[in-house]
């Protein structure tokens, strides 16, 4: 089983559907795992963001964590979770900063660019026939239905 530590913002700025979305940390969660990008559903998926708790993400995380910043920096946190594992070879961070990357190597972990992890899509799980549309549409679409079901 791998552990994988992303750095939130920086993997959104890569993907461009994602770069001006309404809802980034909730579509970013989609994308990772619509696409499989973290392989094995036993693989750990912690995803690491500045700022403070987006409530939207935080329901929509499934079985990723994950981690606000608040005051800290996202790449003060992202150290301090690595430097918590024992078994860092067992560990992946996903960032393109340099510091980070540097620091995961010297504590054995695993680095990989963002467009390296972009590039690692799996077969995705839906039919390629299949539209696709994002996520926030999915959501008023179905609020849309939840409206006419329920009469609200």
């Amino acid at each position: 089983m791998l552990v994988y530590i992303i750095d939130g913002f920086n993997l959104i700025h890569k993907i461009n559907n994602l770069r001006h979305s309404l809802s980034p940390h909730r579509e970013l969660i989609h994308y990772i795992r619509d696409n499989r990008l973290t392989g094995s559903k036993n693989n750990r998926v912690s995803i690491v963001f500045d700022g403070r708790p987006n409530l939207e993400a935080i329901r929509e995380k499934g079985n990723f964590e994950l981690f606000f910043s608040q005051e800290q920096s996202a790449d003060d946190l992202i150290k301090t979770k690595l430097s918590r594992f024992k078994k860092t070879s067992e560990v992946v961070v996903v960032s393109d900063d340099r510091e980070i990357r540097s620091a995961a190597k010297k504590l054995g972990a695993r680095i990989c660019r963002t467009a390296d992890f972009l590039k690692t899509k799996r077969t995705p799980r839906e039919p390629e026939d299949k539209k696709d549309i994002s996520y926030t549409l999915r959501s008023e679409i179905t609020e849309e239905l939840r409206k006419l079901w329920l009469k609200d």
